[in-house]
């Protein structure tokens, strides 16, 4: 599922030469080397795992990676035309604090792109109650809080985007 997620992710973002992207939840940075590797740009990739950052920095010398949290992007405001989360929005301990710091590193124009697994409603509501049970992290998003998320941060122009069980969920820092 997440390599299928990955394909589509990778066929709906637009990436430019001298783009600065930011992946977040890169894992072992694989997804950020298939979105850069056409084009001249500058990849960052964070992780909360020490060792899935050291196996990016050995797999893809060239790219930017480095052990941080969703809820403080340690960027300077105005850096990123393009953030990516594939398949690991769900696991972030607060989505709104992300999202706001992803409105706060984007350039005005840029945009958020977040993919998940799309669950019916009943499934991802029986999937989430081990979370409430126990105050754990792992939280499936309906697409309505996803985008209650970005409208909180002052993201505009939503995409949506659902094929089979992938969702891709999108907004743009506005213009100044």
């Amino acid at each position: 599922m997440r390599d299928a997620l990955r394909d589509e992710m990778i066929k709906k973002i637009c990436i430019r030469d001298a783009d600065n992207i930011l992946d977040v939840g890169c894992g072992d940075g694989t997804f950020l080397h298939e979105l850069t590797r056409w084009k001249d740009v500058e990849g960052y990739g964070i992780d909360e795992s020490e060792d899935k950052i050291l196996e990016a920095r050995s797999n893809w010398p060239d790219l930017h990676f480095e052990t941080s949290y969703s809820d403080f992007l340690s960027f300077d405001d105005n850096s990123f035309r393009v953030i990516t989360v594939c398949d690991d929005f769900h696991t972030f301990k607060d989505p709104q604090k992300f999202v706001n710091e992803a409105f706060r590193v984007l350039i005005p124009g840029g945009r958020l792109y977040i993919g998940e697994s799309a669950l019916p409603d009943a499934l991802r509501i029986v999937s989430n109650i081990p979370s409430y049970l126990t105050a754990g992290d792992n939280r499936r998003h309906s697409t309505y809080e996803t985008l209650e998320y970005f409208k909180n941060a002052g993201l505009t122009k939503f995409r949506v985007y659902k094929k089979k069980h992938l969702l891709l969920v999108s907004a743009k820092k506005p213009l100044a």
